[in-house]
């Protein structure tokens, strides 16, 4: 059993989504960690924001106005990678 607050126990799981499925898009995240899709993009912003990670959406050219995409995992910012795998890596 987690002693982690619900809320970071949310932003730990994306950020293990993202790092380990190959391309995410936003309803593969919502998929593997049974977070609503909405959720997870209020989420991303806060991990954004508080964690300094370097998340990025990389869009599809061949959809009308690169609608569709997946997410990719560019730094850690302010955590570091080997421990938060150690830790949190499932």
């Amino acid at each position: 059993m987690s002693t982690l607050p619900r809320d970071t126990e949310r932003k730990y799981a994306i950020i293990r989504a993202i790092d380990t499925l190959e391309r995410p898009t936003l309803q593969d995240i919502a998929g593997e960690t049974g977070i609503p899709a909405g959720s997870v993009k209020r989420q991303l912003t806060s991990i954004r924001q508080e964690f300094k990670v370097k998340i990025l959406f990389i869009r599809d050219p061949g959809t009308p106005e690169g609608a569709n995409g997946y997410y990719a995992l560019e730094g850690w910012g302010i955590l570091d990678r080997d421990a938060f795998l150690r830790h949190f890596g499932g």
